[in-house]
């Protein structure tokens, strides 16, 4: 006599069907969240003009602006990042052109106001509410060096809903690793003061930038940047 075991098996669901309700939203590129910087360089010499442009084609030469769009215009530069990592490009970009502007001027008095932006509104259209936030990992950028201070505003965006948002939190948050990390931190009015080599301020500012947008849909950095100051220099 022979046994006849009932074995239920399910076909593979096909390629296009659609994700389980709970499944998590997958996670945004940075061309479809809209990340991004636009900046304004101010070198303090007659010769801007070729200080400005000789440092735009030292980054391109060094190949920094691989994975990004720039467009300029009379005010400022916009700089966005299509491809991942969109974080690092950001301030591998932004680092070596305030410190090639500070070499092209020898040392003299530059300045850059930087304005980033991390999620869609004012950039790109799309629906937050069924697109992940991706994680960033922590910038690498090389030591130029050159000492700077910055003054450094964070606004977390979006945070608060219908049921309230606590965004000092994510600013607090933010102070405590730039101390944390070595970058010296202390309040100014409406801004949190930053020293240290130009590296690792742009990478202070970025990465705290970065995580809170891991958490919140939008969120804007203002970063002044300053270097080779004729002002006595604050601890």
């Amino acid at each position: 006599m022979s046994t006849q075991t009932d074995r239920t098996t399910t076909a593979p669901a096909p390629a296009d069907a659609p994700a389980p309700a709970d499944a998590p939203a997958p996670a945004a590129t940075p061309d479809a969240l809209g990340v991004g910087m636009r900046l304004s360089l101010h070198p303090h010499t007659d010769d801007f003009v070729g200080v400005i442009l000789g440092a735009l084609a030292d980054v391109e030469a060094a190949g920094l602006t691989a994975g990004l769009v720039t467009e300029t215009d009379e005010v400022s530069t916009y700089v966005g990042a299509r491809t991942a990592p969109a974080e690092q490009r950001l301030a591998a970009y932004l680092t070596a052109l305030v410190a090639a502007a500070s070499r092209r001027s020898g040392g003299g008095h530059v300045v850059a106001h930087v304005l980033l932006s991390r999620g869609c509104p004012g950039e790109v259209s799309c629906d937050l509410a069924v697109t992940g936030l991706p994680d960033a990992e922590p910038v690498e950028v090389e030591p130029t060096g050159i000492r700077a201070a910055a003054q450094w505003s964070l606004y977390p965006l979006l945070d608060g809903g219908s049921d309230g948002g606590d965004h000092m939190a994510h600013i607090e948050g933010a102070i405590a690793a730039a101390q944390r990390r070595g970058v010296a931190a202390s309040p100014a009015h409406y801004a949190t003061r930053l020293t240290g080599d130009v590296a690792d301020v742009v990478a202070t500012a970025v990465d705290a930038w970065a995580q809170v947008g891991t958490e919140v849909p939008h969120v804007v950095t203002h970063l002044t940047i300053s270097v080779g100051s004729p002002s006595p220099a604050q601890a």
